[in-house]
């Protein structure tokens, strides 16, 4: 699939690439119409190319712009491009154009490209072979029903559009959120009915991702965002499907086999455990304008210590993402693997580095090491300490007494005060993105596939959804398959930051799978195992405690996946644990940013029986808060 042509079809335009000779290359053609989508090659090649839209939510900065930013798990770092996502300043309104209209105009792009097909196909393709035209079939409104619930998860009712737009047209009233969910489940409804279990081609939907998708818009129309619309069945239908992919697929044995990416196209990308992903690789001709440029959004700046500079290994420094206290505190550190194989704690010692400090005699272990440097290139030049509050060991001396830097979250200053030595552009880097195998250091292209669907969160979905039943015996049953891979297993050696900030003998390799056992205590009020599960003012009932145990398990499982803002719009906790969590968001942050602005250029584009919107109109047609 990563080496098929991407078709990108400019429908308002009237142009698209097509292939040159050379499969790799592409040129602009103006003159072809969607006539060309008459014939069987024809509508290949649109299917392929309707497969480039979901390297959109990868691309650039609204790939966490609209995810991440501006919940309890993330705040910004010193890269402040995009802050106002964050920080919910008056910036953040319909007329933002860098994150928000790009995202709706693609999301609209992807959806007619889906129309053509799925109105062209059933008289194009031949019956003669069933397979090929069900499966493409079922891969347009897979993919018509993934834009529409991007969308309909942001804005809320957003205008519905199921034929192609073959000539201008403005005219696009909004439909109820409950019209957008409807079709989102007739067409996923339909994908799954079509789709194969098994693919052709590495990269292609089936009928797991369907599955998958069904089970997670059953329980988003579920939540209380929604409850005005939800359907009597849906937490019901949510569980089925996700035990169908649960059924069908198997979890990576270990947590960090998700995100072991060791070389192009590693063998991490096509694990059972991924359900779809967006397609990448290092082939120039196919990497078009952005590529998956992931990797940089989430790294602290690391260029500058001692033993350092910038390299492909460590990546390009565009500290956006800043972990809350929040997220370093949700883990049990010493016994979920999840955070430090979510995280990059350590940095070894660069090549051509000329800044690698010496032992003093102050410091050094034994006078034969004065004056001899501390480290060598290829051993540990420093160490992000992620300790407790009430850690106060590492004063100046301590920390000299290692060999790294030591850059710990909690410190004693010289006059027995608490410090930090974190700071908005020192933190600990998120990991799951890195990707060395760029063209060079410089390189803003990924080559990584971005996974939009995996097993790990059809477990949640289930868990969620029979929870929310009552069930809570059976919710714990998936939560604990989970929280059983996320225990460090006996001889798994813990690297070398975890023993230093968890205080922890180098000798310890003992199992911690008992200590990752959840029961019921963990969302009853007044347990001490509830009591470290963070939760905010007032959440005291066990189905609301229960609600926030899952979102604490969602961010411990899927941390910086791109799923949080919408995880707490839906369950409509945004507000409460945005203000609780995330300091810079929290002054800012209202009731209708639980919902974005419709954009002002769709607006100001659209018309009424041919004429221009009047401003009454277009305030009727915004979301609420945003005129």
């Amino acid at each position: 699939m990563k080496k098929l042509l991407i078709t990108v079809l400019l429908v308002v335009t009237g142009f698209f690439y097509s292939c040159s000779d050379n499969f790799l290359e592409e040129e602009m053609v103006s003159t072809l119409t969607q006539q060309r989508y008459d014939s069987p090659d024809g509508i290949e090649e649109l299917v392929n190319g309707a497969y480039e839209g979901l390297r959109f939510h990868f691309n650039y900065e609204w790939a966490y712009a609209l995810t991440d930013y501006g919940t309890d798990t993330f705040t910004n770092g010193g890269g402040v491009d995009q802050v106002h996502w964050n920080t919910y300043s008056a910036i953040l309104g319909p007329a933002e154009t860098a994150n928000l209209k790009p995202f709706w105009d693609n999301m609209y792009a992807q959806i007619n490209t889906a129309n053509i097909g799925i109105q062209k196909i059933p008289t194009v393709l031949p019956d003669s072979d069933m397979i090929l035209k069900n499966t493409r079939l079922g891969e347009l409104h897979f993919l018509r029903a993934f834009n529409y619930f991007k969308l309909v998860t942001q804005f809320g009712g957003v205008p519905i559009t199921i034929n192609p737009i073959t000539s201008d047209v403005s005219e696009f009233p909004r439909a109820s959120t409950s019209e957008v969910f409807k079709l989102i489940e007739e067409d996923f409804l339909k994908a799954e009915s079509l789709l194969p279990a098994t693919p052709a081609q590495t990269g292609r939907i089936t009928k797991a991702a369907a599955q998958h998708f069904l089970a997670k818009m059953y329980l988003t129309r579920a939540s209380e965002q929604y409850a005005d619309i939800t359907q009597g069945s849906d937490l019901e239908n949510a569980g089925k499907f996700a035990d169908l992919v649960i059924s069908s697929r198997t979890l990576a044995p270990d947590y960090q086999d998700i995100f072991n990416y060791n070389k192009v196209n590693a063998p991490n990308e096509t694990i059972s455990e991924v359900l779809l992903s967006a397609q990448f690789d290092n082939t120039i001709a196919l990497q078009g304008r952005y590529s998956n440029q992931t990797h940089m959004y989430f790294l602290s700046v690391y260029r500058n210590f001692p033993g350092m500079t910038r390299n492909l290994e460590n990546g390009r420094e565009f500290q956006r993402l800043r972990p809350t206290d929040y997220t370093m505190d949700i883990f049990d550190r010493k016994s979920d693997s999840r955070f430090y194989k979510s995280f990059q704690t350590t940095y070894i010692c660069a090549l051509n580095s000329t800044n690698i400090p010496k032992w003093t005699a102050a410091n050094a272990p034994t006078p034969a090491q004065v004056g001899q440097p501390k480290f060598k290139i290829g051993e540990t030049a420093v160490a992000m300490i992620v300790n407790s509050k009430n850690d106060t060991r590492f004063t100046a001396a301590y920390k000299n007494t290692f060999a790294p830097l030591i850059l710990a979250r909690y410190t004693v200053n010289s006059t027995g005060a608490q410090a930090t030595d974190y700071d908005l552009s020192t933190y600990p880097s998120l990991s799951k993105y890195n990707d060395p195998f760029r063209a060079n250091l410089g390189e803003a292209k990924g080559t990584r596939d971005g996974i939009l669907a995996r097993l790990g969160e059809t477990y949640l979905i289930a868990a969620e959804a029979y929870g929310r039943q009552g069930n809570y015996s059976k919710a714990l049953t998936y939560l604990n398959t989970l929280r059983s891979r996320a225990a460090y297993k006996a001889g798994q050696n813990r690297g070398f930051a975890y023993y230093i900030s968890e205080n922890v003998p180098t000798t310890e390799t003992t199992s911690t799978v008992s200590s990752m056992v959840a029961t019921e205590a963990s969302f009853t009020d007044g347990t001490v195992e509830s009591a470290k599960e963070l939760y905010p003012a007032g959440v005291t009932s066990k189905p609301q405690m229960f609600i926030h145990f899952i979102l604490n398990e969602r961010a411990r499982e899927l941390l910086g996946e791109f799923y949080r803002w919408v995880d707490l719009a839906r369950t409509k906790t945004l507000i409460q644990r945005t203000k609780t969590f995330n300091n810079e968001a929290a002054p800012n942050i209202k009731e209708h940013h639980a919902i974005r602005p419709i954009p002002q250029s769709f607006l100001d584009s659209s018309t009424k029986n041919g004429i221009p919107l009047t401003p009454d109109e277009k305030t009727n047609m915004q979301n609420p808060g945003y005129n």
